[in-house]
């Protein structure tokens, strides 16, 4: 690599000290102002610029709007993403051009980040949401730094999230409380202008719908998606020895194609269902306005979660049992049962961590529980408690023996 070397000038019409080097790549030549007028500070600049530029560490100030560098980042990036994180992606722009609306990305620094952070949370967001906003805006700000069109990206504020958000916003259900809530189906889905032929058909819509949750684990907006016999969505698969889902890229949170068990209730409960009604979304819990059309996900979470009140199932103190608290459910039953790693793929977890502390952790008083009733019920010849009395004259007849 060809050294370079920096001179020093001043030109006529400048006051400051120049500095002026030829690029060995382009083999143009540049020139810099060191902002000053004292020789002495101009020549330390001038060598601290000559150390960079030959260690490959010195840079030019990159002036990228804040418009190209979205409008190159939705269009190069994000399409090979996930939809769901298509979407985030899009929300956290959107945030920041409400609250810092940049012109360039220079203006994307730690003062502005910091800012952005104290807007959302007057907003009433929670720091679970934002932390996902800073993560996703930090990440397309490192594409930008591989391509070129920023030199450093800024220091990003450290979210600790306070540990009461880390814990289950719901909890798993009991089979008890989930009984309760089939049997409110009939009183929350209210039909219009129909036969009892038609009533029965929605009401059993949704009980299995509920059903299906229970047995499978499946996140609300999954189980929508969820289809016999279209393979390019989240589909049932009977083809091989064991009953699979066939995840595609787009609709998984992974953003990878996969090949995913499902627990033999869920099978034995999909096998309920004729061969010759297999078609279309396995999910479809209709509405009580005679339309056959599949509901928004925004409006079937709404009605689990009246059914789950009009079943008195209370989650929390200001909380009543959700879709997402049947999944829990499923998770909890499951992680006495089998591995955290084999858990972790029926749970679809990107991550070992959220299954081990949302699942398997919390299953330790459980586990004790269980332990201790094994304990008490042990037979009389075998695991006996042995006190500190009743251990001295053994030891003492060992001593005497020998």
């Amino acid at each position: 690599m060809a050294v370079i070397n920096v001179g020093l000038t001043k030109r006529k019409n400048s006051n400051n000290y120049q500095m002026r080097w030829v690029d060995p790549d382009t083999g143009r030549e540049t020139w810099k102002s060191t902002k000053t007028n004292i020789k002495r500070e101009a020549e330390r600049i001038k060598n601290q610029t000559e150390k960079e530029l030959n260690e490959g560490t010195f840079y030019k100030v990159v002036k990228t709007s804040w418009q190209d560098f979205r409008e190159r980042y939705e269009t190069e990036v994000v399409p090979g993403m996930a939809k769901n994180t298509a979407k985030i992606i899009s929300v956290s722009f959107n945030h920041v051009e409400q609250t810092i609306n940049p012109k360039t990305l220079k203006q994307i620094n730690g003062n502005s980040l910091s800012k952005f952070v104290k807007q959302l949370r007057e907003k009433e967001l929670k720091d679970i949401s934002i932390k996902d906003y800073l993560a996703h805006l930090k990440s397309s700000l490192n594409w930008t730094k591989s391509v070129g069109l920023i030199n450093v990206v800024p220091v990003f504020p450290n979210l600790k999230r306070a540990r009461s958000e880390k814990a289950m916003k719901g909890r798993p259900i009991t089979l008890e409380e989930f009984e309760r809530m089939l049997d409110a189906v009939p009183k929350v889905i209210k039909m219009v202008r129909s036969t009892k032929e038609d009533k029965a058909k929605v009401v059993e819509s949704w009980k299995f719908y509920l059903r299906g949750l229970w047995y499978s684990g499946l996140r609300l907006a999954e189980s929508l998606e969820l289809y016999w016999d279209q393979e390019d969505k989240l589909s049932v698969d009977f083809s091989g020895k064991y009953p699979m889902l066939r995840i595609r890229a787009e609709s998984e949170k992974g953003n990878k194609d996969r090949l995913l068990p499902i627990v033999p209730e869920f099978a034995e409960f999909l096998q309920e269902v004729p061969k010759d009604q297999r078609t279309g979304p396995v999910f479809n819990p209709l509405s009580g306005w005679g339309s056959r059309n599949q509901m928004t996900p925004m409006t079937i979470s709404k009605k689990v979660a009246k059914i789950g009140k009009k079943a008195n199932v209370a989650v929390s103190d200001d909380k009543f049992a959700s879709a997402h608290d049947l999944r829990r459910s499923f998770g909890e039953r499951w992680a006495q049962l089998i591995m955290p790693q084999q858990l972790m793929q029926l749970m679809r977890h990107e991550s070992m961590e959220t299954t081990l502390r949302f699942y398997v952790g919390r299953n330790a008083e459980k586990a004790a529980e269980a332990i201790y009733e094994a304990f008490e019920a042990r037979p009389c010849s075998s695991l006996r408690s042995i006190s500190k009395n009743d251990a001295k004259p053994e030891k003492e007849k060992s001593h005497n023996t020998l």
